[in-house]
């Protein structure tokens, strides 16, 4: 499978395969605090579209998913590694989902919420990092409970539980077991109240690119890369999403 001129171009218009890659969500890439070095799914799988594409890997780093969304708008990347999610939808277009993430809520031992679907009560208040897949969802779902945002980072939302401004943080399994390290007498919720689809985005305006992208991204998930890049990195409740054949038998 190669790309066509006009796919080529829409994908790479510098001569460069632009990455954009965000930091803040550690199911998709980690900074090693010693060397620097980045290393997670996304660089694995960007890496390999750039090789596909016989072009440049260029890496484009973001602190959260709000600041890489915003570079989509500023032209500042030409394929992104994000969570799929409707508001997104009039900056972004995605591929189908090579993986899943889990999200659920961490809690004090102490706390009655023993189910996700306890949080949603008058008089919780939920952190949650501002604009990420979390945040999108909750935004849309909670009824009676109240968001507090903050930044996007792992600092942040411990610091958010630590100080008793939020009584529970909502994230994806990955994140919410780093917050729990640095916290004590603190537990992940079993099960999850939603799963995160996770796709390769183009910025709207690209959609020649994206039929490429996309039988790319089947490609990676029926060949067992994604698999084999999840268990590299031991990411934690994450699955790989159903192949295209499988999402129209289950009628998605």
């Amino acid at each position: 499978m190669f790309p066509t001129p006009e796919a080529r171009q829409a994908l790479m218009p510098t001569g460069k395969l632009r990455v954009a890659l965000n930091l803040g969500n550690p199911v998709l890439a980690k900074r090693d605090t010693t060397s620097g070095a980045v290393s997670g799914i996304a660089i694995d799988l960007g890496r390999a579209l750039a090789s596909r594409l016989e072009a440049e890997f260029v890496p484009v780093l973001y602190p959260n998913a709000g600041a890489l969304v915003d570079g989509a708008k500023a032209g500042a990347w030409d394929v992104a590694f994000a969570a799929i999610d409707p508001a997104r939808a009039d900056t972004l277009e995605f591929t189908a989902p090579y993986m899943e993430v889990g999200v659920t809520y961490v809690v004090p031992l102490s706390s009655g919420i023993r189910t996700v679907a306890d949080a949603d009560r008058p008089g919780v208040r939920v952190g949650v990092g501002a604009k990420n897949a979390a945040d999108l969802y909750l935004s849309r779902s909670l009824k009676e409970a109240q968001l507090v945002r903050v930044a996007d980072t792992l600092d942040a939302a411990v610091e958010l539980l630590q100080t008793g401004k939020a009584d529970i943080y909502a994230g994806n399994r990955e994140r919410l077991l780093l917050v729990r390290e640095q916290l004590v007498g603190y537990r992940l919720l079993d099960g999850r109240f939603y799963a995160v689809e996770h796709a390769i985005a183009l910025p709207r305006g690209r959609r020649p690119g994206l039929g490429f992208v996309d039988a790319f991204v089947e490609e990676l998930k029926s060949s067992g890369a994604v698999a084999e890049s999840i268990k590299r990195h031991s990411i934690r409740g994450v699955d790989v999403a159903p192949s295209a054949k499988g999402r129209a038998a289950a009628g998605q």
